[in-house]
């Protein structure tokens, strides 16, 4: 089945402009593309609706430049329901977590959990027995940004950054993109990093949400063994060469299994043979 819309959903601390390139990059692949943003019109053209892939890449409440005055549960483009049975979702680490428990409501076609496992860190009383970081390691982090989070928010850039073939231009293009200073207010980061303590996926039949994990083979943040361990449980899984930061440094190997996955491989093609 084709699917003819793309929602991506960010992560902690970094709005939707991470996804520029990958959007650019889409663009470049793909003649036709509509992208919506949260103030778009809820009501395309019928030349919109024409047009093989529609992109939209809505930041979560609080989050993002366009920050809103009250949090919600939902990101700021769900005015419109973001599912459909033509909808695929693509949630960059703890947006896939979030994305997760969303599409028990909006039931999207299906989810690609990008650079996230079933859990962040060990869920002790979990019954899945999947890697995952140690919860120390997010309770040192946790308690260094109730301390300094500016200096917090700055060290978790690198650390996202640091399993890339180039660190340093991965963090630079990072900074060129969302700025050097957060804007989200404490209190919301704080709030995102209780729920990579909490939140766990619930793995549900691939009837009831199809469900893939897209993972990095050098990230820094996904336990050793990961890959294997999922594949080993039956889950759909596909590594990229790189770390955290798909979005930046594997964008062009993104454009291209997110055109696969949706059924629009085919549009590239005669597009390419037109040209």
């Amino acid at each position: 089945m084709t699917l003819t819309r793309l929602v991506l959903f960010s992560g902690w601390g970094i709005d939707a402009r991470i996804w520029q390139p990958l959007i650019a990059c889409l663009h470049a692949r793909l003649a036709h593309v509509t992208e919506t943003n949260d103030e778009a019109d809820d009501g395309a053209d019928d030349q919109a609706k024409r047009r093989p892939l529609e992109i939209i890449a809505p930041d979560w409440p609080e989050e993002g430049p366009q920050a809103e005055s009250q949090a919600g549960s939902e990101p700021t483009a769900s005015q419109a329901s973001l599912g459909g049975a033509d909808t695929l979702w693509l949630g960059w680490s703890l947006g896939a977590l979030r994305a997760e428990a969303l599409a028990k409501k909006q039931a999207p076609a299906a989810l690609v959990s990008l650079a996230m496992g079933p859990s962040f860190i060990d869920q002790a009383a979990s019954e899945q027995k999947l890697p995952a970081l140690a919860p120390e390691v997010l309770e040192d982090f946790r308690a260094a940004f109730a301390r300094n989070p500016a200096a917090s928010w700055q060290h978790f850039l690198r650390w996202q950054a640091s399993g890339e073939a180039s660190a340093r231009d991965c963090l630079r293009q990072l900074r060129e993109l969302i700025g050097r200073h957060p804007v989200s207010r404490e209190a919301v980061l704080a709030a995102g990093l209780a729920e990579l303590a909490s939140r766990q996926m619930s793995l549900a039949p691939q009837s009831e949400l199809p469900l893939e994990f897209w993972l990095g083979k050098q990230d820094p943040l996904l336990a050793p063994g990961l890959s294997a361990a999922l594949r080993a449980q039956g889950q759909a899984v596909a590594e990229f060469e790189g770390g955290h930061c798909l979005p930046l440094s594997a964008t062009e190997a993104l454009a291209d299994a997110l055109l696969t996955r949706m059924g629009l491989a085919s549009h590239v093609t005669r597009i390419s043979e037109e040209a």
